[in-house]
């Protein structure tokens, strides 16, 4: 059994390796458009990147193979709820998705981990595509509204041992971020950055009185839209050096971050975006 004993955050991560990625499913979200067919041997290249880059700043990488068929496991992210060695089994809100819960959960049972299977309720559950937590770890956040149901919350609540953690609900409200790793990202020096339009006026109003709002960042419709920022993952390096790796980030929030003492790493990934997906979707971490 997996210690509850949690590393540092971002510091294990679990990937699927996007052997039969490909979007063929046309308005599972605002980006499903099948505009453009995907360049399987650019993903494959830019995953590899990807997951590249967090091992050169020290970060433990577990590779998920992917499962034939299954086009969009790539996005593990969206698969399970990790927190304290405990693993909660997702209920996907498109039915297409829902097979990928059964390789999810035979990975996590097989290396040590106690897992629960959300299936169990009537529920939608997308694990920690809707799933944040300060990098402190002093309060967590359950995204709902698209993908994720509010009844979800008490499930979450009830199955995971939340001591010394606030435990919050927050409500999309924009089709644009229909999870919240695609909203919000809680960095490593105590900052947020939102995307203020993604969420309803009480939420929005949480995020700022728990993180202080001075420390809360909001970002442009280009930085959530077009370069998916909070879509990417703060790494405390081995180094000590704060990194942020993304995708794309405007010039203005690249000086600003940098100004604020984060390193930006950034790994091409715009074939996934395809998906309506970036990095974050991609990663699960499982050392909490």
């Amino acid at each position: 059994m997996v210690t509850k004993m949690m590393a540092t955050s971002w510091s294990r991560l679990l990937l699927c390796r996007p052997t039969h990625f490909d979007v063929i499913h046309k308005g599972h979200n605002a980006y499903m458009t099948m505009e453009e067919p995907v360049d399987k041997a650019l993903a494959m290249q830019q995953w590899v990147h990807m997951k590249n880059t967090f091992e050169s700043i020290g970060v433990k990488v577990d590779v998920l193979e992917n499962t034939e068929g299954l086009v969009d496991q790539v996005f593990c992210a969206n698969c399970a709820l990790v927190w304290g060695g405990k693993a909660v089994i997702s209920r996907m809100a498109n039915i297409p998705r829902r097979a990928e819960s059964d390789p999810t959960l035979e990975w996590f049972k097989s290396h040590g981990y106690e897992v629960y299977d959300a299936r169990q309720h009537d529920i939608l559950l997308e694990g920690c595509g809707d799933f944040a937590y300060n990098f402190d770890r002093k309060h967590a956040y359950l995204g709902y509204g698209f993908r994720t149901s509010e009844s979800a919350l008490d499930v979450v609540r009830n199955v995971i041992d939340f001591s010394g953690t606030q435990f919050h609900g927050l409500k999309l409200v924009s089709e644009l971020c229909y999870h919240l790793d695609t909203a919000m990202l809680n960095l490593s020096r105590g900052h947020a950055l939102v995307y203020a339009p993604a969420f309803d006026r009480e939420s929005l109003n949480l995020i700022k009185d728990v993180n202080g709002e001075e420390n809360v960042i909001e970002i442009s419709t280009e930085d959530c839209v077009d370069n998916f920022v909070p879509n990417a993952i703060p790494v405390k390096g081995a180094n000590g050096k704060d990194y942020i790796v993304g995708m794309a980030f405007s010039k203005p929030l690249q000086e600003q971050l940098e100004d604020l003492g984060y390193t930006l790493l950034v790994t091409p990934y715009q074939e996934f975006r395809k998906s309506g997906g970036s990095i974050r979707c991609s990663v699960l971490d499982i050392g909490i």
